[in-house]
């Protein structure tokens, strides 16, 4: 079963809100995601101390608005250079982690269930991969989602015992595609669904 990904979330990341000067205790203001150099979302910060920020915004879910207001806790860590690296504490499941992820409470990304796109893809790419090595092996150009393993021509020179066994296998092969396919399609709602029972527990 596969996940949503991180990139599909907006992520509010306290080592950018470190950078840019932010974690100051008394600091107040606008934390802005932009698309395109147009804003896309916003929400209010407002440090009241150095080890807690308070997040203030809107979240729409299910065509219902909720005004959202809650502290975030932040903790300090010395690094191996000197210095110190603030971490969230994820607001659901106390979580040391740099990035929370937008939903209805920011949380970390093992509580939404999120995964980097990154291992989704090299998990669904295996077969894909697979697919059309078996099918430039049989001068096939065209993709499992486009021609079907059994209207694929033989090559010509190769044996028809040969010929069946590379079929037999594509067609086991493209099923697994066509699943892994289905699931991608059905994963960023199941999870939702999920994560949403999960931070209504929160």
């Amino acid at each position: 079963m596969s996940k949503a990904a991180t990139e599909d979330y907006r992520a509010l990341d306290v080592r950018a809100l470190h950078r840019t000067g932010t974690l100051v205790p008394g600091w107040r203001g606008g934390w802005q995601w932009k698309r395109q150099d147009a804003v896309a979302a916003s929400i209010g910060l407002e440090v009241e101390s150095r080890d807690r920020v308070r997040l203030r915004y809107q979240v729409t879910l299910n065509g219902q608005a909720e005004q959202m207001d809650y502290p975030v806790s932040v903790e300090w860590m010395p690094c191996h250079l000197g210095g110190e690296r603030p971490w969230f504490l994820c607001p659901c499941c106390g979580r040391r982690v740099a990035r929370l992820y937008a939903h209805r409470l920011f949380a970390c990304r093992h509580c939404l269930r999120l995964n980097y796109a990154s291992q989704q893809a090299n998990k669904r790419d295996r077969a894909l991969d697979r697919s059309w090595d078996l099918r430039r092996a049989l001068g096939c150009d065209k993709g499992p989602l486009f021609l079907p393993a059994e209207l694929i021509r033989k090559p010509k020179g190769m044996h028809w015992r040969t010929f069946g066994r590379k079929i037999k296998q594509l067609k086991r092969v493209d099923a697994r595609v066509l699943e892994d396919a289905a699931a991608q399609l059905e994963s960023i709602e199941r999870s939702m669904n999920i994560a949403w029972k999960a931070l209504s527990r929160c």
